[in-house]
């Protein structure tokens, strides 16, 4: 039997390493461009010739080239999930929306069990010390960028092996979700654009220590740098009731304008006074007019006076 194999893509060879349970070599090169292909065909050929030399009845190649066949007929053409690639928060919500749905009770169980094929029962591996350890980890675990999330999803429905319709089906639901809560997201998040990152991992931390919102997932291995872009995606992901998700909003918008507002008094000093009604008719009216809060006024008022008097002397 001839001992070389060769993969078309790195796609198929992570797949093929995945469901062999070599999910480091898997995850090594999933990230990687197809320039690579030359280099992956050769680590995953001196896998073989390891294994072969460990045992020279080993049946790797055998089963190389069916989890091959398989996944050519059952890979996603990335063609038909382009519309998610287009916009960078569509990525990002093609792989949370999989990610979410599959990975609640350990996603190699599920995926295995959801493929209907006949890896079903193929839910341990033997590791280097040959105690069993199970299959639950994703090719790309952490990306780091929309062009990645585009791509650990694409991974995700590889290894799920569906039939053409209900990945149909399945991609169908995720445009639909999207396509309704774009508009959504620009209302309920209005308060949300351009925060900085540390008021990015202050809402982050308030989203980890809910119970439910992230189905009892204690910490999400998300990257920083998506994590603005992640938060109120996961909020509509959330399968909570409609009023118990706006109520958690609500009370989450109100806590973070208070956060903010404690930041920015945290140096400023109180001033205690009584003023007449007919001047705090007018600073009401400037209030207004300035479209600031009494504090800001009062302090803009102070320094301009002063201004001005310095300009006199």
């Amino acid at each position: 039997m001839n001992r070389h194999v060769e993969v078309s893509s790195i796609r198929e060879g992570v797949y093929i390493l995945w469901y062999l349970g070599y999910t480091d070599l898997a995850s090594l090169y999933a990230s990687g461009s197809e320039r690579e292909l030359l280099r992956f065909n050769g680590a995953i050929n001196r896998l073989i010739e390891q294994i072969l030399t460990e045992n020279d009845k080993s049946e790797i190649i055998r089963n190389f080239l069916e989890n091959q066949g398989m996944y050519r007929k059952y890979c996603v053409d990335e063609t038909i999930a382009s519309w998610f690639s287009h916009d960078e928060k569509s990525s990002v919500f093609f792989w949370l929306y999989l990610l979410k749905k599959f990975r609640d009770q350990q996603l190699g169980d599920e995926i295995l069990f959801l493929a209907g094929n006949r890896y079903h029962d193929k839910k341990i591996v033997c590791d280097k010390n040959n105690s069993k350890i199970t299959v639950n980890e994703l090719p790309i675990r952490t990306p780091d960028n929309p062009k990645k999330c585009f791509m650990a999803g694409l991974y995700i429905l590889d290894l799920l092996s569906f039939s053409p319709d209900k990945l149909q089906r399945t991609l169908d639901e995720i445009k639909i979700d999207y396509s309704h809560i774009r508009d959504l997201r620009r209302k309920d998040f209005a308060w949300f654009t351009d925060t900085g990152p540390e008021d990015v991992k202050w809402v982050w931390k308030q989203f980890n220590g809910h119970p439910n919102l992230l189905n009892n997932i204690n910490k999400w291995d998300l990257s920083e740098s998506l994590l603005s872009q992640a938060i109120p995606l996961l909020y509509y992901l959330w399968d909570g009731r409609e009023d118990t998700k706006a109520l958690y909003l609500n009370t989450l918008r109100k806590r973070y304008a208070n956060m903010k507002h404690r930041k920015k008094v945290a140096d400023k000093a109180p001033v205690n006074i009584r003023i007449s009604p007919g001047a705090k008719n007018t600073l009401v009216k400037l209030e207004k007019r300035f479209n600031r809060n009494r504090a800001d006024v009062i302090e803009y008022l102070i320094e301009k006076t002063w201004a001005e008097l310095n300009q006199k002397n």
